[in-house]
């Protein structure tokens, strides 16, 4: 029998899978049109902050942005890992309630612990310590801009609405003007009002303010949310969900931040700040590969789980991981080759120290992206205390690691601490989420891809113009054609998605 879109004499479930796979590379296309459009405009704002601040001024920047970052976890409780979950049971019919019901729970609920995240945390670091910072007024610079925790906080709450409706072409939207008005409007102040921090972070709140209200406001208009329709036995069973999620988040996070504070301790806001320039331009363009694809992949490997059951999850799972280290291994090795000319072009030789980092950041941020397939049986069975372990353990590798290295060999040792904690995450995700979803590591593929991303590494850093700018192109250009040529040779799935693209654009 063969489902009624399928191609004559293809079984419905292997239309089915192909039509999945279609799925998630449109909503991961979309993803990833917004996240590359919103990495163009951070590489814009990169060279402009980099050169309006010192480097140590750069420094405590990344440190009160990790801060803040911090503190939002704290304010969402983990209920942002609860929308995309629950809204899959509700709509499967697994779960009592309706659209408007789960929508006002999550706005009003997420409104008021945002709420009081932000008022405790601008009581604390109004009374906090100076000398514990280093750096005059930052702690008060945290307690002025704490609403945009709030902001925050009810950010998360609509974007990740957008995710679980699979409305990944509005999201990218919203999150692409956001950035660019917010960046014009930050960029202005800067040079017209306050060339500080106080300037930076003051037009940020402003500018996220706005965005945030204004989503808001569209899903009002759609009649979404009503103060009468909030659940509370719904936001209880969310926040049993998410609250283990939270642990594992702020352990998340005290990987970047928890390394930036001992950086700071131990080198000083120099070093912290070339050590900000490198992670947060690896973050810049690995996140158009990660991010993107983590926002597709999740939603729609739990959605499947709950029609189509296990035997099609593993299945599905076993092809995006596939596809995820065909790009994966290609990243690090570009990022190898143009990363340091790209960075001096960008911020200029005061952050020359941090090129030798780029290597082993963004290999560990690869090694993390590929958690969303990982940690899929723990999601699906909401094993959510085990991403708390997993995620506290890693965090506790990168507090030691970060500590005992920074002293050995500067920052260099916080950037493979990085390494080897992320790796330690995902290692630890995969081995407890096996039992409900038997993933199959693909040596064959990690062997192939590897040596791929090797010869491209080979060619291209041969490729040695004298002018930086040329030489950064060619390279780009040269290690796109190499490695997607070699792709076409030797891969048969690529061959596969290459006819299948090429049918649909002779059909259209």
């Amino acid at each position: 029998m063969t489902s009624p879109e399928a191609p004559q004499g293809v079984p419905a479930h292997k239309a089915s899978h192909v039509g999945g796979l279609w799925r998630l590379l449109r909503h991961t296309s979309n993803y990833s049109a917004g996240t590359l459009l919103i990495t163009l405009a951070s590489m814009v704002s990169f060279p402009i902050f980099t050169r309006t601040f010192t480097v140590a001024e750069y420094g405590m920047l990344g440190l009160v942005n990790v801060t803040l970052g911090f503190l939002v976890g704290v304010g969402k409780l983990g209920l942002q890992q609860s929308v995309v979950r629950f809204y899959a049971e509700i709509e499967g019919g697994k779960r009592g309630g309706d659209r408007v019901g789960f929508f006002s729970t999550v706005l009003f609920g997420m409104l008021g612990v945002g709420m009081v995240a932000s008022a405790l945390s601008a009581l604390v670091f109004a009374v906090m310590p100076a000398r514990w910072w280093g750096h005059g007024g930052i702690q008060y610079l945290i307690a002025a801009v704490s609403p945009l925790i709030l902001v925050r906080v009810l950010d998360s709450a609509m974007l990740n609405l957008l995710r679980a409706e699979q409305k990944s072409g509005l999201y990218s939207f919203y999150a692409v003007i956001r950035k660019y008005l917010g960046l014009a409007f930050v960029v202005g102040v800067l040079f017209t009002v306050a060339r500080n921090l106080w300037g930076f972070f003051l037009a940020t709140l402003v500018s996220e303010a706005v965005a945030t209200g204004l989503l808001i406001a569209y899903y009002a208009r759609r009649d979404a949310f009503s103060p009468s329709r909030f659940s509370r036995p719904l936001f209880l069973a969310m926040l049993g969900f998410g609250l283990p999620l939270l642990a594992s988040e702020l352990s998340g996070l005290l990987l970047s931040m928890g390394g930036r504070y001992i950086i700071n301790f131990e080198l000083g806001p120099g070093p912290l700040g070339s050590y900000s320039a490198a992670y947060n331009f690896c973050d810049y363009l690995q996140g158009v590969l990660t991010g993107a694809f983590a926002q597709a992949v999740v939603p729609m490997y739990l959605r499947m789980w709950e029609a189509q059951g296990r035997a099609r999850t593993e299945e599905f799972l076993q092809h995006a991981l596939h596809y995820y280290l065909m790009l994966a291994f290609p990243i690090v090795a570009g990022m190898a080759v143009v990363a340091p000319d790209l960075l001096r072009l960008l911020a200029s030789d005061r952050y020359a120290v941090s090129t030798s980092l780029f290597v082993y950041i963004v290999s560990g941020m690869l090694v993390a992206g590929g958690t969303p397939i990982f940690s899929a049986g723990i999601y699906i069975n909401k094993l959510t205390r085990v991403v708390m372990y997993s995620v506290f353990t890693a965090s506790a590798v990168n507090l030691v690691l970060t500590a005992v290295l920074t002293r050995r060999i500067g920052i260099e040792g916080a950037a493979l601490a990085t390494l080897c904690s992320l790796t330690v995450y995902t290692v630890l995700t995969g081995f407890f989420g096996r039992g409900t979803v038997s993933l199959r590591v693909p040596w064959s593929d990690l062997l192939k891809f590897a040596l791929m991303s090797g010869a491209m590494y080979a060619v291209t850093s041969r490729i040695d113009p004298v002018n930086s700018l040329e030489r950064i192109g060619l390279r780009i250009v040269g290690g796109a054609l190499l490695y997607g040529g070699l792709l076409l040779l030797v891969d048969a799935r690529t061959r596969g998605l290459a006819r299948k693209a090429l049918e649909r654009l002779r059909g259209a």
